[in-house]
């Protein structure tokens, strides 16, 4: 029987430029790393960056989606990391990529994590927030298939 999917979407405040590296070269190094390590997991998923933050789905097999998870957490080129979702899927929605990239340059992009950067523990509130991350992707994914942008 097939290990079961799953999918997690998490949103984290962005600090590359706090640490003083350039953050086009430090974006890049995050897909390249990712999609390595991705691949070799059996995980997809997409990433939207902005000045202001991160916004990831990730999703695959639980514990491998858990163990990338673990690892990205601590990374101190983002902050205050919030889970919006976590839960059982039955399919990928991002089936092709071991990790996609969305990033600053569009307008809407940003305004649109500006507003889903979760700032309450509400449980409706981040539920509501994760949906909207995962269609801000899917409609990215949608209009470019492999759309890098800095």
């Amino acid at each position: 029987m097939p290990e079961a999917m799953y999918q997690l979407i998490y949103c984290s405040h962005n600090t590359i430029s706090e640490v003083g590296t350039n953050v086009a070269e430090e974006v890049r190094g995050i897909i390249a790393s990712s999609r390595r390590n991705n691949a070799a997991a059996g995980v997809t998923g997409a990433l939207l960056f902005t000045n202001i933050g991160f916004a990831q789905v990730l999703e695959g097999p639980r514990d491998a989606v858990e163990a990338i998870f673990e690892r990205i957490q601590p990374d101190m080129r983002h902050s205050d990391v919030t889970v919006l979702s976590f839960l059982p899927a039955a399919q990928r929605s991002f089936p092709a990529w071991s990790m996609a990239l969305a990033g600053e340059g569009e307008p809407t992009d940003a305004d649109a994590l500006r507003r889903l950067l979760p700032r309450s523990a509400d449980v409706e509130v981040l539920t509501t927030a994760g949906g909207e991350v995962l269609r801000l992707l899917e409609q990215v994914a949608r209009n470019d298939n492999d759309h890098i942008s800095f």
